[in-house]
């Protein structure tokens, strides 16, 4: 395991018990046997140690979805095995991470989608759009399952996302065929 990797899994660990912001960088190297001079040549704060574990991290399933139903499934898998250590960021001064985090996996996948099923209908300012759109929307969504778990199942929140996308993209594209035809 590198070194980033021992410090990430550190920082994961002491979020189980400690706030995002009693966590130090004196804590995660006695945690780790990691000294300071390491931590700071690879970090320069805890900020850093969040954003490069968000944006580097493997979700089950994310590579292989093939559709929104399996791509939901497998970030809302990801973000209930995951809850302390988002809910933790989000609570802190660390929410960019946890919304790059959000935008990177979902942003690119969910544009995939769309062009594949609607590329021949809306062009790339529609298609960028309604990416953005999901990927905030599933955000959001996977953020209040995280604050009241019993309050909604993933596979509620599934179906409502892949209904609130497809109806929207269709919504879209209808306007879209309207504007044509009063051309």
């Amino acid at each position: 395991m590198s070194k980033q990797e021992i410090i990430k899994a550190t920082l994961k660990k002491l979020i189980d018990s400690y706030s995002l912001k009693d966590i130090t960088v004196q804590l995660i190297c006695k945690e780790s046997g990691i000294n300071r001079q390491t931590f700071y040549y690879h970090y320069k704060d805890i900020n850093d140690v969040l954003n490069d574990y968000f944006l580097n991290i493997h979700i089950d399933g994310l590579e292989s979805a093939t559709n929104w139903s399996t791509l939901i499934h497998a970030v809302l898998v990801y973000a209930g095995k995951n809850r302390q250590l988002i809910l933790k960021a989000l609570k802190s001064n660390n929410y960019n991470a946890v919304e790059n985090f959000f935008n990177d996996k979902l942003y690119k996948k969910g544009l995939h989608f769309i062009q594949e099923a609607y590329g021949n209908e809306l062009d790339k300012g529609d298609i960028n759009e309604v990416a953005k759109l999901m990927s905030d929307s599933l955000s959001r969504e996977i953020c209040r399952l995280l604050s009241n778990p019993s309050e909604l199942s993933i596979s509620a929140i599934e179906e409502n996302i892949s209904k609130t996308f497809d109806g929207v993209l269709d919504l879209i594209c209808e306007n879209k065929k309207k504007k044509r035809g009063n051309k």
